[in-house]
């Protein structure tokens, strides 16, 4: 089951352009949306991936924290 597929951007819907399910619609291979100065990632413009990011990102906190624990224990002497 997945939450949030529902992208809350409509307090943008008078300043940037969305598409028809209301992503907010980046140029091709960036963040930069029709907007000069503003950027759009994340859940809401990214309608493919959506949290796998999040998922990664706590992944590789998970893999840093090991990494200071295992850096700890040799310290230690274990």
């Amino acid at each position: 089951m997945a939450i949030g597929h529902t992208p809350s951007t409509g307090l943008f819907r008078d300043y940037l352009q969305l598409d028809a399910q209301g992503y907010i619609i980046v140029f091709p291979n960036s963040s930069f949306t029709d907007a000069a100065g503003v950027c759009a990632c994340g859940d809401v413009a990214d309608k493919v991936c959506r949290q796998a990011i999040t998922a990664a990102g706590a992944g590789c906190e998970a893999a840093s924290d090991a990494e200071r624990y295992l850096e700890l224990l040799s310290l230690s002497g274990f």
